[in-house]
């Protein structure tokens, strides 16, 4: 599971939004029309919540064009390179799901030692890429942009760790086969 500070349902108005600028009622609308947010109930007050908090990390922010009532919210740039970066992590979470750690762990233990070695190794290669990422990401962070500073520095330990356990499992592979 995934550490989230902000939900699923955040993440959503922010790919909405980085598509068009909304009302909290279009918002809502449109969440209740669309198959992939799944079924909900007609409730703006979830999606005005949502709303707060993603302001409140400035990752979007409102206005109001001449004669309007409604506000209508816009993604900042930095909600831009936030939700690039959930989409760099994410994309390695389908990789944990279908090659991670649980994988790797009951694959080792069934697969032929030279086919575990070549899984471990790829899997290495691509949580070094990831981590070479993650850094070049953070190194581009401005000074405001809390909200993905936190994202980057959670899941670059938590690779960062996955690294050192990948290389104890490579290195103790290497003292058995001596």
């Amino acid at each position: 599971m995934m550490f989230r500070f902000i939900s699923n349902e955040a993440l959503k108005i922010l790919t909405c939004l980085n598509r068009t600028s909304m009302t909290i009622q279009q918002l809502s609308e449109y969440r209740n029309s669309t198959p992939i947010w799944g079924p909900v109930e007609a409730n703006s007050g979830s999606v005005y919540r949502e709303v707060k908090i993603l302001q409140h990390w400035g990752l979007i922010r409102w206005a109001r064009q001449r004669g309007e009532i409604q506000n209508i919210y816009h993604i900042t740039e930095a909600g831009r390179k936030f939700l690039r970066d959930c989409i760099l992590i994410e994309t390695s979470n389908r990789f944990d799901e279908n090659r991670g750690f649980t994988s790797v762990v009951t694959i080792s233990d069934i697969m032929e030692k030279n086919k575990r070695s070549q899984y471990i190794n790829e899997r290495r290669v691509f949580v070094r890429t990831t981590i070479g990422r993650i850094k070049k990401s953070k190194s581009l962070l401005g000074k405001r942009e809390k909200a993905r500073q936190l994202l980057l520095q959670y899941h670059l330990h938590r690779f960062q760790g996955e690294l050192r356990w990948l290389d104890e499992i490579n290195g103790s592979q290497g003292q058995q086969n001596e």
